[in-house]
């Protein structure tokens, strides 16, 4: 949950779609560790599900979550870019896809032409998906 988010006490008001950004990032951070961020700051030998410790972290420090070391440096760089505390300094989803860390993983998919993303790629650049 975005640090925007948690502020707002559950008012809906003073966060916007960039929130989500911050959300993808923690959940590109949980695929590639299988941890959610913070998760160091759990009790050890207890699970950390709902992981209260992330959020209360997230609200009340000014970092952001580590950054997994086995991630490329495209990769780290979405990150850092999604992982903004200021929310208004993150990308928009619509500069993400245009980020090499997701335009080399597409570029990727487009040699395996029967995966459904290759396909969801081509018809985006055709103008046939809307992002």
């Amino acid at each position: 949950m975005a640090p925007e988010v948690i502020k707002s006490n559950g008012s809906g008001r003073g966060y916007n779609l960039l929130a989500d950004i911050w959300s993808l990032a923690c959940t590109v951070i949980e695929m590639a560790t299988g941890h959610h961020p913070w998760h160091e700051h759990c009790r050890p030998g207890e699970p950390c599900h709902p992981p209260e410790a992330g959020v209360f972290w997230t609200a009340n420090s000014d970092g952001t979550p580590e950054i997994p070391e086995s991630l490329s440096e495209e990769g780290k760089d979405f990150l850092r870019k999604c992982l903004r505390r200021d929310p208004e300094s993150r990308p928009t989803a619509a500069q993400l896809m245009d980020h090499p860390f997701v335009r080399d993983y597409f570029a990727s998919m487009e040699s395996q032409p029967s995966l459904p993303l290759a396909s969801a790629s081509l018809r985006r650049r055709q103008g046939q998906i809307h992002i």
